[in-house]
C-alpha cells in the first residue's frame, strides 16, 4: 500500500491522486499505476480536464465520469495496460481508494483476483 501512496504523489489530476500498485500472486511487483491523461496529451493540471476546471460544488466527489467527462486513465486502469492479462490473472491490486465503477469493470476483465484500499471491509 506504501508504494500505491508514492505512486499517487506522481498524479497529474487536479482533483484525485490515487495511486495503484498490481502485485502477482506470490506478491512480486508487476506494475503500477497513477490518475493522469494519456502519453502525449495535456496534464488536468494544466488545464485540459473538462471535469477537472469544475468545482466540486459543479461535481460533487464520485459523480458519473459518463455525465462529467475526465480526460485521465485512472490508475486502476493505468497498471492493468502495463501489466497485460497474463501478468494479471489472478493477481492482487493495491489502490489508494475505492475504484469506480469502470475501473472495477477492467479489474473483474483482467482477471485480477484481490482488491485492496484503505478503509475496505
Amino acid at each position: 500500500m506504501q508504494v500505491a501512496a508514492v505512486m499517487a504523489r506522481r498524479s497529474t489530476c487536479s482533483r484525485r491522486q490515487v495511486g495503484a500498485v498490481l502485485v502477482s500472486k506470490d506478491n512480486r511487483i508487476i506494475s503500477s499505476g497513477y490518475n493522469g491523461s494519456p502519453p502525449g496529451q495535456p496534464h488536468c493540471i494544466d488545464g485540459a480536464c473538462p471535469r477537472g476546471r469544475l468545482s466540486y460544488d459543479e461535481v460533487p466527489a464520485g459523480a458519473d465520469y459518463n455525465a462529467f467527462p475526465c480526460i485521465a486513465c485512472h490508475a486502476e486502469l493505468n497498471a492493468i495496460i502495463r501489466a497485460g492479462y497474463s501478468a494479471t490473472n489472478g493477481g492482487i491490486l493495491y489502490v489508494t481508494d475505492e475504484p469506480c465503477l469502470q475501473c472495477s469493470n477492467a479489474i473483474e476483465a483482467a482477471g485480477i483476483a484481490v482488491v485492496q484500499w484503505p478503509g475496505m471491509e
